[in-house]
């Protein structure tokens, strides 16, 4: 019989040790990152690279890299993989613990998504302010570990309003477009549907893509203060074909980019006033 699997808590252990090990720096802020990671990685100072692999228990499917960022101690790993990847609520869950394991307090998260709003236009930076989960995928699904979380954890307020109006400010002064929205998370790897579209503004959601909510979720359990950004590589509009071009989101994506980089920097030096 194969030996069960180490629990989330004792490879986030073992990780925080590992990397204490290698690093006197003992980051503050965590980031999981989709959009602006290289440039974020390529401006750490005292940067320490740790291969994924070379983890204990390889949580991670990339490297993770603990740095100074406007002289912040910060880790910043590239998103998790998508979940129509096949990864497991656990393994969803898993990095989000190891940074919270290392004494990371707030979590940033970037991600690209399309805009179902008429004022969030390609290339802009959205503020995500709250989330519809609808992607089929729960991180807190199976038994409870109370050291690591509650069993029940409060979803009411789930992205931190300080670190929302932080970004925004952040943004106003960098003078990048930036604007709150909802977020709506789906599985993929398909986009969706005409019909599926019109039920997702119905219900209120400004922005689609699929990452961010399980590991929101995920951190909010573990009792991070999040802050999530999106930058918007497509608008759909009502009564508008939903076809866009891969050249088109390509090059929203490329505006969207060096302005998630731009605010992250500003929204980490911010954080040392806190």
């Amino acid at each position: 019989m194969a030996a069960p699997a180490p629990s989330h808590r004792a490879v986030a252990r073992d990780v925080a040790k590992f990397v204490h090990d290698r690093t006197p720096l003992r980051p503050r802020v965590a980031m999981l990152l989709g959009s602006g990671h290289a440039s974020i990685a390529n401006q750490l100072k005292e940067k320490v690279v740790l291969p994924g692999d070379d983890l204990p228990g390889a949580p991670l499917h990339s490297p993770l890299l603990v740095g100074l960022l406007e002289g912040v101690p910060i880790a910043v790993a590239d998103a998790p993989l998508a979940i129509y990847e096949g990864l497991s609520p656990a393994e969803l869950a898993l990095p989000v613990r190891v940074l919270k394991a290392l004494g990371c307090e707030v979590l940033i998260l970037s991600a690209g998504a399309a805009s179902l709003s008429q004022q969030i236009e390609p290339g802009m930076i959205a503020v995500v302010e709250d989330h519809l989960n609808l992607s089929g995928m729960h991180p807190l699904i199976g038994p409870n570990d109370d050291q690591l979380g509650p069993r029940f954890p409060d979803m009411s307020e789930p992205y931190s309003r300080e670190w929302q109006e932080i970004a925004r400010d952040v943004a106003l002064r960098a003078g990048i477009p930036c604007l709150p929205g909802v977020f709506a998370a789906v599985a993929g790897p398909s986009m969706p549907t005409r019909a599926e579209y019109r039920f997702l503004r119905q219900a209120g959601a400004d922005l689609v893509g699929m990452s961010l909510v399980p590991e929101t979720i995920a951190a909010v359990h573990a009792g991070f203060e999040v802050l999530a950004l999106a930058g918007v590589t497509q608008q759909l509009s009502a009564g508008k074909s939903a076809q866009v071009s891969i050249e088109a989101m390509i090059e929203a994506a490329d505006l969207a980019a060096p302005r998630m980089a731009s605010l992250l920097v500003g929204i980490v030096a911010a954080s040392r006033d806190r």
